[in-house]
């Protein structure tokens, strides 16, 4: 006794050709990826994301990651401008009782540490690695 009473053989031709139909399509869509010598990512749309997933993509020649929550973030970080090393310090050592020029010098080596400080937390913020 059949348990699918139907015709067998329309069912069997309707299934072949629907494979046909599929392995002619995946034989002329080009892959979003390859992997033979190195990841090879092609440009995309932002991608759909499911809840609690991410999904890495290529977007003009870039990479990026989309999240579960929709967040996009640029994978490769970006790079900060150069800031110049701090001078040698000017102050020597202070003795029990410091003079002005001890001071002053011990002061212009704060203020020179505070520049370099301020100049690597603006090239941080100016690459979008610190947020302002």
């Amino acid at each position: 006794m059949n348990k699918f009473p139907a015709d067998d053989e329309g069912d069997f031709t309707s299934l072949r050709r629907a494979v046909d139909d599929l392995q002619a399509v995946l034989k002329n869509r080009e892959p979003l990826t390859e992997a033979s010598a190195g990841w090879i990512l092609r440009d995309r749309d932002d991608p759909e994301t499911p809840a609690g997933g991410v999904h890495i993509y290529a977007q003009g020649g870039e990479f990026y990651v989309r999240t579960g929550a929709g967040l996009i973030r640029d994978i490769i970080p970006p790079q900060a401008a150069a800031v110049a090393i701090a001078a040698n310090m000017t102050s020597a050592e202070i003795g029990s009782a410091p003079n002005s020029v001890q001071y002053n010098n011990l002061r212009a080596d704060v203020v020179e540490v505070r520049a370099q400080l301020n100049a690597l937390i603006n090239s941080l913020r100016a690459a979008g690695i610190l947020l302002t």
